[in-house]
């Protein structure tokens, strides 16, 4: 999955009201045509994943992160000053708990320093709403909408908090090592992640002045969380979720006061979805863009394969290409990748290698990329760029919209073999070759990753928290957006049936 998603305009949206405010709730040759299929299907997942980050484009700075991991930053000399002159300075809270849900007192005792940023240039003090922006699936190295602290905050005289997630990124819950795969199922779950936004944000507000839980004091500062993609499913769980954090902090029901919540994906995690739609918007959009674009991609990539098959090993058939991501529209992104694949005079593997020299720029399409037009041969393209960190990686992960590489890939594939499942398949309308998704087939890579210890379970959250039925779940003041071409509107209609739509 993408990350960060970005904040949507309202071109689609729907306001979850509820009937009430509360609820609980390889060095090695390749040869034989067996392994050559499983490769090219590696290939082509990586394309897909490329385009994907048309749609969205990470919000990291791209380097590799080492899963090196620090507790509490005076081990690193990393000093954890304040300066609310610049909000991109990272701060840290140093009392996070390594365990929000553990009854061990020595357990409860642990604690991390969890990374934040922080902006009160337009707070107007106790009383003036915070918004909370929560972290996703990838490191948090500055704020992640502008629109937010500088738009937003000075409208609503608001302070910003922005929270990273727990794992992702070199600021981890795990002392100076890599975290077993016992210690991850216990603590990289979504649930620990809600309870750090919240203890994060309690501690925020006391150092505002804001009171507490009363909402008649003139001193109550409302709360407004904010997400994009996973982290706004975790968003909206915070207007769904409460009985988890009643049972460590006695926290009021209604810690978060509203939730917005912009492409979250809680039809794909409740396992209720097509599990084509995701990649069938994705072919009607690049279409819409150019016409006759899906079909030249799908007829590319078969062909190619078949070359792939024709020859001695892949490395053979795909050396001397490259490739990159791109934003969408037609000056860059999307509508050019299909300019490639549409051109009639190269051939399938030249179209895929041209695909490849796209990756990792943001200059000028014809400046930066002469190879594309003839005038230079394409250099080759390390692929291991998108490999995961983690013993047995692989470029194609649980996750088969992409993980990405390092140790944030390698995060996002250990939750996806857990409970955050996400079932995304291809299907013969795709612009891609057609692959159908199953538990089974997750089930076998996550074990053959992470040992069998490691079981998915697709409905463990969805049973928790009741986020099936926003109705049932007492579930309000939810703001759901999306862009009428991003891959997850295919399922705003399903919310938009529960709920009062605008």
């Amino acid at each position: 999955m993408a990350k960060y998603g970005a904040i949507q305009d309202e071109d689609n949206a729907a306001v979850f009201r509820g009937s009430s405010s509360s609820s609980s709730s390889g060095n090695n040759e390749i040869n034989g045509h067996e392994r050559l299929i499983s490769t090219w299907l590696r290939v082509t997942a990586v394309a897909a994943a490329v385009l994907l980050v048309f749609y969205f484009p990470r919000s990291s700075d791209g380097s590799l992160l080492a899963a090196t991991s620090s507790p509490h930053l005076d081990t690193l000399g990393i000093s954890s000053k304040e300066d609310d002159d610049d909000p991109n300075e990272a701060l840290f809270y140093n009392d996070q708990p390594v365990n929000h849900f553990t009854n061990d007192p020595i357990e409860s005792a642990q604690t991390w320093s969890n990374r934040y940023y922080k902006s009160t240039k337009y707070y107007k003090g106790p009383g003036s709403p915070i918004f909370v922006v929560g972290g996703g699936e990838g490191s948090l190295e500055k704020m992640l909408y502008p629109f937010i602290e500088e738009h937003l905050a000075p409208r609503f005289g608001a302070a910003v908090i922005e929270i990273e997630h727990r794992f992702y990124g070199p600021y981890q819950p795990i002392m100076g090592r890599d975290a077993t795969v016992e210690e991850l199922l216990e603590l990289l779950t979504p649930q620990q992640a809600m309870a750090d936004m919240i203890h994060l944000t309690k501690h925020f507000k006391e150092e505002l002045g804001c009171a507490e839980y009363n909402r008649d004091s003139v001193m109550y500062c409302p709360v407004i969380t904010v997400g994009a993609s996973y982290p706004g499913f975790l968003s909206a769980l915070l207007r769904v979720v409460r009985s988890i954090l009643l049972i460590k902090y006695q926290v009021y029901p209604d810690f978060v006061d509203i939730s917005y919540a912009s492409s979250a994906p809680l039809k794909l995690y409740d396992q209720s979805t097509d599990q084509y739609v995701y990649y069938d918007i994705v072919t009607e959009t690049a279409e819409s863009m150019s016409k006759g674009c899906a079909k030249a991609v799908r007829d590319t990539l078969e062909d190619a394969s078949k070359d792939i098959l024709k020859a001695e090993s892949v490395k053979d058939a795909i050396k001397n290409y490259d490739m990159d991501a791109y934003p969408p529209g037609k000056d860059t992104g999307i509508y050019k990748g299909c300019q490639i694949f549409q051109h009639k005079h190269d051939s399938p593997l030249e179209k895929v290698g041209k695909l490849f020299a796209l990756v990792g720029t943001n200059e000028e399409f014809e400046e930066e990329y002469p190879q594309l037009i003839g005038e230079e041969e394409i250099s080759c393209f390390d692929l291991s760029i998108f490999l995961p960190d983690g013993e047995n990686a692989r470029i194609t992960t649980s996750d088969w919209s992409g993980s990405g590489g390092g140790n944030d890939g390698h995060k996002w594939d250990f939750q996806l073999c857990t409970t955050v499942i996400d079932p995304i398949g291809f299907s013969s309308e795709s612009m891609f070759p057609k692959r159908h998704w199953t538990y089974e087939a997750l089930t076998e890579y996550c074990q053959s990753r992470y040992g069998k210890e490691v079981v998915p379970q697709p409905y463990a959250l969805v049973d928790e928290i009741g986020f099936d039925d926003l109705v049932k779940a007492g579930a309000s003041r939810i703001l759901f957006t999306n862009g009428l071409k991003d891959m997850w509107s295919g399922w705003l209609d399903e919310i938009k049936a529960e709920s009062n739509t605008i």
